[in-house]
């Protein structure tokens, strides 16, 4: 968590976290920001609090973080913009050098940020070279220190997630709500009250339409796969395919919640007027997949322990996992879950393959398992996030049913 930085600074023997960025989203920025995303740069000198040079425009938006905050006005621009006017590929390494002089940044500094790559490489070849005192931080220990902080959660950011959850559950919520408006034809094409095929580009649009009216981005997309689709995990489904009746139905929903930028994770299995024997079969053990890690959660363990947990189970159902065939491309093909955060991918790692790590206070995370049999025309995942507070206790915060079946009542 933030409280962590200075710890995790001498760690790894860094002097000064420099985060680099301009009008993009800025992962890094946002979380020194507390939440806030403001157009420029945020310095933080090991020992004292962040501080941030903002746009002169975005002052007033930076302020909410409560960080110290200067404009590019403090650091000269306006009289550097004159100066160069006629040469303005020198106005960036000279304000980098009065941001560095007038903040005395000496040390051994890490990079961070989202930028323009040009940018990037003006900064290491032309102006890092003339900075005296400076010594650039690379490889691991730059890219290990703010996954590391990413770990654990404090309490303000908790209460972010539980945010973002409420606004993420509603809509999910109300997508199930707005599927049982509708009705099967004769054929089993689910259709509405004009018997026009509910398609599901239209359901997606609905998600959005609800997503915005909650603040919700889904920068990253979002799946509602059907039939075959369900069956490939990443599949996003096909917009223009019509919804039927019976089949499985994977609604993966991950956006975040603005302001602030923190990521919910759940995913429901839906079918709909009734399932299919396959499904509900393939879905009854997925359940109980879920229900055995969710009973064996606890602080202090190895997350790897729970993605054996369900391997095991589901190799006991006669499934394909990667335990003993890794590779697989049905049964249980992947990972349990992962962190969620500012970023939708972070450390506790639910995974064969973590190392070294251990569930903690403060985590927040997912847990998702899932069956896929694309050939056989289905898949199979239920999601929820969780977090850990800082007694240990577990909590989800995902607050959407888990009935398989949605009635169709139109």
């Amino acid at each position: 968590m933030r409280s962590d930085l200075d710890r995790l600074m001498e760690k790894y023997a860094i002097d000064v976290l420099f985060v680099y960025g301009g009008e993009l989203p800025n992962t890094y920025r946002a979380y020194l920001l507390n939440g806030v995303d403001a157009n420029g740069y945020v310095i933080k000198k090991r020992g004292e609090a962040p501080i941030a040079i903002v746009n002169p425009m975005e002052r007033d938006e930076a302020q909410k973080s409560g960080l110290y905050i200067y404009t590019t006005n403090d650091f000269g621009i306006g009289q550097l913009s004159v100066q160069y006017r006629a040469e303005p590929e020198k106005i960036f390494p000279a304000l980098m050098h009065m941001i560095f002089q007038k903040l005395d940044l000496h040390g051994r500094v890490a990079f961070y940020g989202t930028a323009n790559v040009y940018h990037v490489v003006r900064m290491i070849e032309e102006v890092l070279p003339t900075l005296p005192n400076i010594e650039l931080v690379s490889g691991y220990a730059a890219m290990d220190l703010f996954e590391e902080a990413y770990v654990t959660k404090d309490e303000v950011e908790i209460a972010q997630f539980k945010l973002a959850a409420e606004a993420t559950c509603d809509v999910m919520n109300a997508t199930r709500a707005f599927l049982s408006q509708h009705r099967a034809d004769a054929q089993g094409v689910v259709v509405d009250q004009e018997g026009k095929p509910l398609t599901i580009g239209r359901v997606k649009r609905f998600i959005r339409l609800a997503s915005a009216e909650h603040n919700l981005e889904n920068s990253d997309g979002l799946i509602f796969a059907q039939g075959r689709d369900a069956g490939v995990p990443h599949s996003s489904g096909e917009d223009e395919a019509p919804l039927r009746t019976g089949e499985s139905i994977v609604f993966d929903f991950f956006p975040r919640l603005l302001p602030g930028g923190y990521f919910h994770d759940v995913t429901r299995t839906w079918a709909l007027g009734y399932a299919l024997p396959e499904v509900q079969a393939a879905y009854d053990q997925v359940r109980h997949a879920f229900d055995l890690v969710d009973d064996a959660l606890k602080v202090g363990d190895d997350p790897a322990r729970y993605q054996l947990i369900t391997c095991e189970y589901f190799e006991s159902q006669g499934h394909p996992t990667p335990l003993s065939n890794p590779g697989t491309m049905e049964g249980y093909v992947h990972s349990l879950g992962h962190g969620v955060g500012l970023n939708i991918h972070e450390a506790p790692h639910l995974s064969q393959n973590a190392r070294g790590e251990m569930m903690q206070p403060g985590n927040v995370f997912t847990v998702e398992p899932g069956l896929y049999y694309p050939d056989r025309g289905f898949g199979i995942r239920i999601e929820d996030t969780l977090y850990f507070d800082a007694q240990g206790t577990l909590h989800h915060l995902t607050d959407v049913p888990y009935d398989l079946v949605v009635p169709l009542n139109g």
